[in-house]
């Protein structure tokens, strides 16, 4: 009888510690070996500009999924974000935060009182009082016009009240940004001089150099951008035009770039494609694009993000090991103790009996 207390007692006492584990490591530990694999870049120069580059987070809204777990999905999404957000910006003490497009999953279709409430659960992820200088630009999903869908002014005017009031266009009179919008085939703050000592960035939601046509002819002419930033696909590529080379971009290593030799010398424009932060796209690579800019030299390289669907899983493939486990063993330990009892009773009836 003493043993099966021991036994009981050691199978409980080893579920919950292995259970404190997988929620120590999941939630905590896993996060810290994701950042051991992050690159640091090294200012050199004195007009050094740190930029970090988020794409596609698509804060979940309340239409598309209406499942039972829903709201626990919103939950653990946010939660995420705000907290690989806040490690990147930790690690890499960012001057620009640039978001390229899709910050909500169903800003083009939300009422404006839901439209409300994803913006505010948005900046409550995104906030640090301290990282003011931010650029904003719009996605499908957030204004629509994927596969042809119809762009609205509302929807325009209402993303651009929200985020794009007190964007930055300049910044320290070396950097000049432009934002980029295929859907609507227009761009902002065209520069026409082409300022030789201004380092111009191209922001764009959709990638520009693979499509071609009179967008990207105009973008190369009126902006003769040195960089362009894009997102959309949720992976990661390097893209050079016009040979359209492109380049799969996994490894947890720092690439570095002159862009005015690209321009000048090989008469080329870069395109770097940033990978979703959210582990919702279905994409098992998720990250950060992080971009150190001293002068005309780029370095950039991607802040990798554990897969949160990995743990999640884990956390449910667990549960019910402990839960058949549990069966199990309440069915092995109650059934022998039932059966001896009944003999027990029997047997003294029978004694009994015999008196």
């Amino acid at each position: 009888m003493a043993s099966v207390r021991l036994v009981n007692r050691l199978f409980c006492r080893g579920i919950i510690v292995v259970t404190l584990f997988l929620i120590f490591f999941s939630e905590v530990l896993i996060y810290y070996i994701a950042q051991s694999s992050w690159k640091s870049i090294d200012c050199k120069l004195e007009n050094c500009t740190r930029l970090l580059l988020i794409a596609d987070p698509q804060i979940l809204g309340n239409a598309y999924d209406q499942s039972p777990h829903s709201a626990l999905a919103r939950y653990d999404l946010d939660r995420y974000l705000k907290k690989t957000f806040e490690r990147a910006v930790s690690f890499t003490q960012p001057h620009i935060l640039v978001f390229l497009g899709d910050l909500l999953d169903e800003g083009n279709i939300a009422t404006a009182q839901e439209y409300k409430q994803y913006v505010q659960r948005f900046k409550r992820i995104y906030k640090n009082k301290r990282l003011t200088n931010r650029v904003h630009v719009p996605g499908d999903n957030d204004i629509g016009g994927d596969d042809g869908d119809y762009i609205s002014n509302s929807n325009q005017r209402r993303f651009e009240n929200e985020f794009m009031s007190e964007d930055l266009f300049d910044y320290d009179n070396h950097l000049r940004f432009f934002k980029i919008n295929r859907m609507l085939l227009d761009y902002t703050n065209p520069d026409k001089e082409h300022n030789a000592e201004r380092l111009r960035i191209g922001v764009s939601h959709a990638p520009l150099l693979i499509g071609g046509g009179p967008l990207l002819r105009a973008v190369i002419n009126d902006l003769d951008p040195h960089i362009l930033f894009t997102g959309h696909w949720h992976e990661s590529r390097i893209f050079v035009y016009p040979s359209i080379k492109a380049i799969q971009f996994y490894e947890n290593d720092v690439r570095h770039f002159d862009l005015k030799a690209l321009k000048e010398t090989e008469h080329s424009y870069l395109e770097i494609m940033v990978p979703t932060c959210s582990y919702r796209m279905g994409k098992f690579k998720i990250g950060i694009g992080y971009a150190v800019l001293e002068n005309y030299n780029l370095s950039y390289t991607v802040l990798w993000q554990p897969n949160r669907f990995i743990f999640l899983f884990s956390y449910l493939f667990w549960g019910l090991f402990v839960l058949c486990s549990a069966i199990v063993y309440k069915m092995m330990t109650r059934c022998p103790f039932r059966v001896a009892k009944r003999q027990s009773q029997y047997s003294r009836v029978s004694t009994n009996h015999n008196f």
